[in-house]
């Protein structure tokens, strides 16, 4: 009875699995094909300009004394909260909370 459910299902299961993602990499098979693809898309900046590698550097310039150490707060409450998941992530958070801090402090 067993072996008749089984074969009774496996047309179903067939089609659900045709019915699954079915990218070109994924259907060919070809992962590097798809990663020699995406290192290509990444390295090419033909239609990018320049990028900054501090996004949002220049716009403290024009900010207040109060918005940079409000700013700076809130950094440091997101590097508490995800502290214990990425450590990396903190370090940087509170890295950048501190130099607007500094940033306040030398325009009061």
């Amino acid at each position: 009875m067993k072996k008749l459910a089984l074969a009774a299902a496996l047309p179903f299961a067939l089609s659900l699995a045709a019915c699954a993602d079915s990218t070109p990499e994924a259907a060919d098979g070809d992962m590097a094909t798809a990663e020699a693809t995406d290192d290509a898309l990444a390295t090419d900046t033909s239609a990018v300009g320049p990028t900054d590698t501090t996004p949002g550097a220049t716009s403290t310039d024009s900010m207040t004394p109060k918005q940079l150490d409000t700013t700076a707060e809130n950094l440091e409450e997101r590097a508490d909260r995800v502290e214990d998941v990425n450590e990396a992530e903190a370090d940087r958070l509170e890295a950048q909370a501190k130099a607007l801090q500094e940033k306040r402090d030398a325009k009061d």
